[in-house]
């Protein structure tokens, strides 16, 4: 079996994206460990930087650090998360607190393939796309 976990690379700002991310989700922060802690060398600076940290939420994983010193993560690129949320309350509520500060690329809206769909960029240049699968009756 394999479980797909993702790990967002940031530039100083890991520890702030982390805490943002555990009160949006209502995670846990499983493990923080700091480049100060580790053998690894690190300017003054960065040494309480964070070098690993996992967050969990209901049965997700995403682990977070900051850059190595003098190494900057690019924000841009092909990746976006997405989430199938099965709440339409806890969809829009996520969507919105991800969205403050960030820009909102397509507003959630009822879709053509029975879904309820959203994507945005969040204000640490991260891109998630949401859905909802609306429940059909027969």
């Amino acid at each position: 079996m394999f479980h797909l976990v993702p790990y967002l690379h940031f530039n100083g700002e890991a520890e702030e994206v982390l805490n943002f991310y555990k009160d949006v989700f209502d995670g846990e922060i499983l493990v923080i460990s700091r480049y100060g802690d580790s053998p690894m060398q690190a300017n003054e600076d960065w040494k309480n930087k964070i070098i690993h940290s996992r967050l969990k939420f209901g049965d997700n994983l995403i682990m977070i650090s900051d850059s190595h010193n003098g190494q900057l993560a690019n924000k841009e690129g092909n990746i976006q998360l997405s989430v199938e949320v099965d709440d339409k309350k806890k969809i829009e509520e996520v969507f919105n607190k991800l969205a403050e500060s960030g820009k909102v690329t397509m507003p959630l809206a009822k879709q053509f393939w029975g879904a309820t769909f959203g994507m945005l960029q969040d204000k640490f240049g991260v891109n998630w796309m949401f859905n909802h699968e609306e429940k059909t009756q027969k």
